[in-house]
């Protein structure tokens, strides 16, 4: 195959691990993919909302960690239930933030390329140039010229105004631990990531409860759960402890000797405790050239 499965665009093709059936590819469009075997055959079928969707999830992991995002069969599957943006104007907040986290709150400009960075915002060609016609008439944005094609609309010394800048920081959590609960923590393995963000939205999410927090430690728990010796490696020490005091407390609901957490305030501790490990296991491992498997 020598075109994209979700763009049609050329691609240089190459087999990483000659034992592994999986292919990769990159294009401006999608970034880094990596696809298995039985995904290439199938996602030339999918829908052409679904391949953009694809394509803005591929795009964003790569401007995140710079890995290709890994294509199987089964996320083929479950295009239309990831957390991510799906409706016009979450997309257009998305990109708003895409701005600002990527030299916008420096005043730094972009140029941006409708049929190309459309994948930012998982939409089409169209639905981006509308994204921007929205944020620059709520005065979020602004840029020096305009000029369109056939193949695409280019936006020239696009900026985020001061403006847009208060609009994305009014709605950035106020509390201490901020830079540690705003930061992105990306593994690598689409699985943990997602299991991460599902964490996050439980706890911090508009409906929470003590329960939802509780579930969402559960969740950050098991991800730390099989890597249990390495994390004696990457902390030098008796990690043991650490993991007593989570399962003391009644984050595992199905325990008879836990502690009974009955308070918020008991619950954030063993959150951030959780939260803060994952984010420190992941930076240790990136530190020394590995990856998390």
């Amino acid at each position: 195959m020598s075109t994209c499965p979700l763009t049609g665009k050329k691609i240089n093709l190459r087999q990483p691990n000659p034992s592994v059936m999986e292919y990769y590819y990159e294009t401006p469009k999608t970034g880094k993919v990596l696809i298995t075997d039985v995904a290439l055959m199938t996602a030339p079928n999918l829908s052409i909302e679904e391949k953009q969707i694809l394509s803005g999830m591929c795009r964003n992991h790569t401007i995140k960690t710079d890995e290709p995002l890994k294509i199987k069969s089964a996320l083929l599957q479950q295009l239309r239930d990831q957390e991510i943006p799906y409706g016009f104007e979450e997309r257009a907040k998305h990109f708003l933030q895409y701005l600002y986290d990527n030299g916008g709150k420096e005043y730094k400009s972009h140029i941006m390329d409708s049929e190309i960075d459309s994948s930012i915002t998982y939409s089409s060609r169209d639905e981006f140039e509308r994204i921007i016609a929205f944020l620059e008439s709520e005065g979020w944005i602004t840029y020096k010229s305009k000029t369109g094609t056939q193949q695409c609309t280019l936006y020239q010394d696009l900026r985020v105004t001061k403006s847009g800048i208060q609009q994305v920081e009014k709605a950035l959590p106020k509390m201490p631990l901020f830079s540690l609960v705003n930061q992105d923590i990306v593994t690598g393995d689409f699985e943990i990531d997602k299991n991460i963000q599902h964490a996050r939205l439980l706890f911090f999410g508009e409906h929470c409860t003590l329960e939802s927090k509780r579930s969402a430690c559960e969740a950050l728990s098991f991800i730390l759960e099989p890597y249990r010796e390495d994390l004696k490696k990457i902390f030098d020490g008796d990690t043991e402890v650490f993991f007593r005091i989570v399962n003391d407390f009644t984050i595992r609901h199905n325990k008879e000797r836990t502690k009974n957490l009955q308070h918020e305030e008991q619950i954030e501790w063993i959150f951030y405790c959780l939260l803060n490990t994952v984010n420190t296991y992941v930076k240790m491992k990136r530190k020394v050239g590995q990856k998390i498997t």
